[in-house]
């Protein structure tokens, strides 16, 4: 970051424009797993005509002007969307990109994305937005483009388990407990004691949007939610999966392979031929049940959480 400041910046870092949509698309469709979240609002853009104030271009000097050399969403997180290649010019893309990220943008709830750059960039962002609450240096980025495989149960005895659907309006009440159970589980607070209001909104919209799905069976003689997932984020072709959960006197029984099954399937059929997801490298369980459905690893990514 010193360094950056010491020597006249060679890129900037401004919101996108309409002219930049293409450029900005075509940057992210060179990693589409990678590249989802920013993706899915450059595609919002370019349907509605209206720019999120989260997007961010990345410019480079070229002669008179300037060039596009890279996309950040800066949103509840952030993601930097930054090619590499040559070390020399990486270093110096990245030292103007968290220059410009301090001077110029409100510090996320997190950065995440693609393990090399993000931990590149905390590293210089670290004095003006740390401490970090948790930092997940080592996640592990998985795709499928193709059929999963179909799982069954291990065991389902006494569930009388309905089929994985996708959730309505109707089920919210039932899909909201289940929501953040897996939430605190996983991010560490409460949210419907911290952003109760935006969380709310949220599962709401991807529940009308039909990127939630969920199974009911019998727990302890009541119906209730065994298995969700979102498709938390969806853009470039690929639909990436959040919130995978499952009730937790039940796991253990190959719920979450058998629910993995059902939402590949239908994702696929209606939402995005890829289906990506990144998990903690730490999490074996977790990383088992997606092995078994046939994802494949693809990258790393990162989260710093604030």
């Amino acid at each position: 970051m010193t360094d950056s400041l010491l020597r006249r910046a060679q890129h900037s870092l401004a919101p996108l424009q309409r002219r930049e949509l293409d450029a900005a698309l075509a940057l992210c469709a060179q990693d589409p797993v990678a590249s989802v979240v920013p993706a899915m609002h450059l595609e919002t853009a370019s349907r509605s005509g209206h720019l999120s104030a989260g997007l961010w271009a990345v410019r480079r000097r070229a002669g008179l002007g300037r060039e596009l050399a890279g996309v950040v969403w800066n949103g509840a997180n952030f993601t930097a969307i930054l090619p590499s290649g040559d070390e020399l010019a990486d270093d110096a893309l990245r030292a103007d990109v968290a220059a410009g990220a301090v001077s110029r943008l409100a510090r996320p709830a997190a950065m995440v994305g693609p393990a090399e750059v993000t931990l590149d960039l905390w590293g210089r962002l670290e004095p003006w937005w740390g401490p970090a609450r948790e930092l997940r240096p080592r996640q592990v980025s998985m795709a499928i483009s193709g059929p999963a495989r179909h799982v069954e149960a291990i065991s389902a005895e006494g569930l009388d388990l309905d089929a994985v659907r996708r959730a309505t309006l109707d089920d919210y009440d039932a899909l909201l407990p289940a929501c953040v159970h897996m939430f605190i589980g996983e991010v560490g607070y409460d949210p419907m004691r911290h952003g109760r209001v935006a969380y709310e909104d949220r599962l709401r919209q991807l529940v009308r949007s039909g990127r939630a799905f969920l199974q009911y069976g019998t727990v302890d003689g009541r119906r209730a939610v065994v298995f969700k997932s979102e498709v938390g984020a969806l853009g470039g072709g690929v639909g990436q999966l959040q919130g995978v959960w499952v009730h937790p006197s039940l796991r253990g029984r190959g719920l979450a392979r058998a629910g993995l099954s059902a939402v590949i399937a239908a994702t696929q059929a209606t939402l995005a031929p890829t289906v990506s997801l990144y998990v903690n490298d730490f999490n074996a369980p977790a990383i088992a049940a997606y092995d078994a459905v046939g994802f494949e690893r693809v990258g790393e990514f990162a989260t710093v959480m604030f």
